[in-house]
């Protein structure tokens, strides 16, 4: 019994280590991982291999050394799929040195690593590439958790510069997603931990298909363990899969509410469509709302409404066939925020984003589908003009007045600023009756035509 506690101490303090700052794991650590890939409970040889896939991320060369330790473990059926699993996430990594590492030990033992590294029997033919490759459209270097809340994921990096300037039209295809699965919660291992805060943590996660193939995702757990809310919770879920059958609707992969509420959708790494204003990218920020509003459309026609749309709820995938087409939007975290909010909802979301009836309910009414056209309000007007309509109001706003801030930019039509103005009154009746009015009122603002 002691043994097994020393084991799960360990792995459970080692993995929170791993997944907090892996470039602070020691070589202890890394060695204890090894061992505890050959731990009798499963949930620590797991861990353990979780491990190995949090630091081959940030640092692959720290881990490589460890390969002939753990392909020594393949000869024992108990722990091979753990040190299969930890094989795979540093053979994603860098398979070129580790090809390397695997002309020095045993023939036999080298043809069972590579199996377990890359699905074939023969030794991988590898091509050696130069350090610090970048990405089409560097990383912006920020967290966006600060700023959008945990909308959207939390912490995550935003990719879109550069390349995004020489995006010039539509895209004519659609993103593909992986299919929705089945699994429990510890099928998903973690990569990167996106964001930590009071209503739980994000994860980047990969994980098996039924087909065999790999993917990634983001998986968010929840901390709440009280039984109304995973009830609350399976439903809404439910709900927001029932909207899959629409192209701007981000995919729910997989849910669950054992032990606590938990979800995974697909995985995309660009977020916020403000930055469509701040490089006056007119034209796809247009086309781009234009996507969001049809997404609220078919959402409200089934009965869901989002309740707190923000930047960060929006991720923008792109068409790798086209890469001079702008990025598709899709709309993630439909209906299900409000219940983890505690008693502050500002602990949750930035005011900024709020419309009056999150801050008082009792005084302007619940959350509804007209919180949805407040918030396409806030979200229109930071992709087409890069600020907030706060930040261009021609007066302070006042919670108290019937209409919200008048936006005054010399970009805008008198329409768009009427359309602004109604998007974000105080009271929802003087907002647009339904989001199919509000849609049909921008379009008639940009000068965009209906299919």
């Amino acid at each position: 019994m002691g043994v097994e506690h020393s084991e799960r101490r360990d792995g459970h303090r080692i993995l929170s280590a791993a997944l907090d700052d892996p470039d602070e794991l020691s070589a202890r650590e890394l060695e204890r991982s090894v061992e505890l890939l050959e731990s009798d409970r499963k949930r620590v040889r797991i861990g353990a291999s979780w491990v190995f896939a949090a630091v081959a991320a940030e640092s692959p060369n720290r881990v490589v050394t460890y390969v002939p330790q753990i392909a020594a473990l393949l000869e024992d059926p108990e722990v091979r799929s753990a040190a299969t699993r930890a094989l795979a996430y540093i053979g994603r990594s860098r398979p070129e040195v580790i090809e390397r590492e695997l002309a020095s030990i045993d023939e036999e033992l080298a043809r069972q690593c590579r199996n377990a590294l890359w699905g074939q029997f023969a030794p991988k033919k590898v091509v050696e590439t130069a350090e610090n490759r970048t990405r089409s459209g560097a990383s912006m270097g920020r967290t966006d958790g600060d700023r959008w809340g945990w909308v959207g994921g939390g912490s995550t990096d935003v990719y879109d510069s550069g390349s995004g300037s020489k995006r010039r039209r539509p895209p004519t295809d659609r993103p593909i997603d992986p299919p929705s699965v089945d699994y429990e919660f510890d099928r998903y291992t973690p990569v990167k931990q996106l964001y930590r805060g009071e209503t739980g943590r994000a994860f980047k996660v990969v994980y098996w298909t039924p087909d065999g193939g790999t993917n990634v995702g983001l998986f968010k757990r929840f901390t709440s363990a009280e039984e109304a809310v995973r009830s609350a919770f399976d439903r809404r879920i439910a709900m927001w899969q029932s909207l899959d059958g629409h192209e701007a609707v981000l995919p729910v992969v997989d849910w669950g509410t054992e032990p606590n509420p938990w979800l995974v959708t697909a995985y995309e790494d660009t977020t916020g469509i403000e930055e469509l204003g701040r490089d006056d990218r007119t034209d796809a920020a247009v086309w781009t709302l234009r996507e969001v509003a049809d997404a609220l459309c078919f959402a409200h026609r089934h009965g869901v409404v989002h309740g707190v749309l923000t930047p960060g709820s929006i991720v923008r995938s792109s068409i790798m066939t086209e890469p001079d087409a702008w990025r598709y939007p899709r709309v993630t975290d439909w209906g299900y925020m409000s219940l983890f909010r505690s008693a502050d909802v500002r602990s949750v979301l930035p005011e900024r984003y709020l419309a009056p009836e999150h801050l008082s309910p009792e005084r302007f009414g619940g959350v509804d589908g007209s919180t949805d056209i407040y918030g396409f309000g806030v979200i229109a007007c930071e992709a087409l003009l890069g600020q907030l309509p706060s930040e261009l109001a021609s007066e302070p706003e006042s919670r108290s007045s019937s209409t919200g801030p008048t936006v005054r930019d010399d970009r805008l039509s008198n329409d768009l600023s009427a359309f602004f103005e109604k998007c974000l009154a105080t009271r929802k009746t003087e907002r647009f009756e339904t989001v199919q009015t509000m849609r049909a009122a921008f379009l008639g603002a940009t000068g965009s035509v209906d299919d």
